[in-house]
C-alpha cells in the first residue's frame, strides 16, 4: 500500500496522471489488502489461504500473487501500513514541540492509544502469527527496530531538556517505554484488566515517569 502511495505520488510530480488501468490496478490492490487484514485478524494468518484471499477481493488467486506477494507480502504490506503510517510522524513531531520531559511523555502515551485504535488489529496479526510463521517473526523484528528508533528519536528530546534521569541512556530510556508501551502490555492493561484505555494510558505514563525522568 504504501509502495503504491509512493508511486502515485511519482507520477504525479513527473506531470503524468495514474491511467485508467494503474487506477483499476490500486482499486484491487487496496481490495486485496483489506480482505488480507480481515482474514487474517480472524480466522488468523496460519488459516488464510490465498485462495480465501482472492474469494473475499472477488479477484483470482494469481492476482493476490502478482500484484501483492501472495500471504507474505501481503502480511509485509500491513506491517508497514503499521509502522509508517502518518500517526507515528505526527506523534513524533508533536512530542518534540512538547515542552517538558513528562508532557512529552504524555503526548506520546496519547499517541500510542490513537496509533493502537487505528492498528490494532494489525499488531495483533503479527505478533499472533509470529511464533508459528518465520516471515511474521521477520516482520515483528522489523516493526520493533522502527518502534524503537521512533522512541530514541523522542527520548534524545527528553535528553536536550536534561530531563534523563542519571544513568539512564537514551537507548535504555526507549526500552523502557517500549516494554511498558508496546502493544500486548497496552492491551493486558486496557482491556484485559478492563482498566480502559484512559487509566492504563496514565498508569503507563506514571510508571515510565518515574523510570526516566529526574525526579
Amino acid at each position: 500500500a504504501a509502495q503504491v502511495a509512493t508511486e502515485m505520488r511519482s507520477e504525479t510530480l513527473s506531470g503524468q496522471a495514474p491511467s485508467r488501468r494503474d487506477e483499476y490496478a490500486q482499486m484491487t490492490r487496496e481490495e486485496v489488502v483489506k480482505a488480507a487484514r480481515k482474514l487474517y485478524a480472524a480466522p488468523g494468518y496460519a488459516q488464510t489461504t490465498v485462495e480465501k484471499i482472492a474469494r473475499e477481493a472477488r479477484v483470482s488467486p494469481a492476482t493476490v500473487y502478482a500484484q501483492c506477494g501472495g500471504k507474505e507480502g501481503l502480511l509485509r504490506t500491513l506491517m508497514d501500513m503499521w509502522t509508517t503510517s502518518p500517526t507515528v510522524g505526527r506523534i513524533i513531531t508533536d512530542a518534540a514541540a512538547a515542552p517538558t520531559g513528562r508532557t512529552k511523555l504524555e503526548v506520546l502515551a496519547v499517541g500510542y492509544a490513537a496509533h493502537a485504535a487505528e492498528a490494532g488489529d494489525i499488531m495483533r496479526i503479527v505478533e499472533r502469527a509470529a511464533p508459528s510463521s518465520t516471515a511474521a517473526q521477520d516482520f515483528l523484528d522489523i516493526a520493533d527496530e522502527r518502534h524503537i528508533e521512533a522512541l530514541e528519536t523522542i527520548v534524545e528530546g527528553i535528553a536536550d531538556d536534561d530531563a534523563l534521569a542519571e544513568g539512564v541512556s537514551i537507548q535504555e530510556a526507549a526500552q523502557i517505554i517500549f516494554f511498558h508501551f508496546r502493544n500486548p502490555q497496552f492491551v493486558l492493561a486496557s482491556e484485559t484488566f478492563g482498566w480502559g484505555v484512559d487509566r492504563a494510558t496514565h498508569w503507563l505514563t506514571d510508571r515510565v515517569t518515574a523510570a526516566i525522568l529526574r525526579g
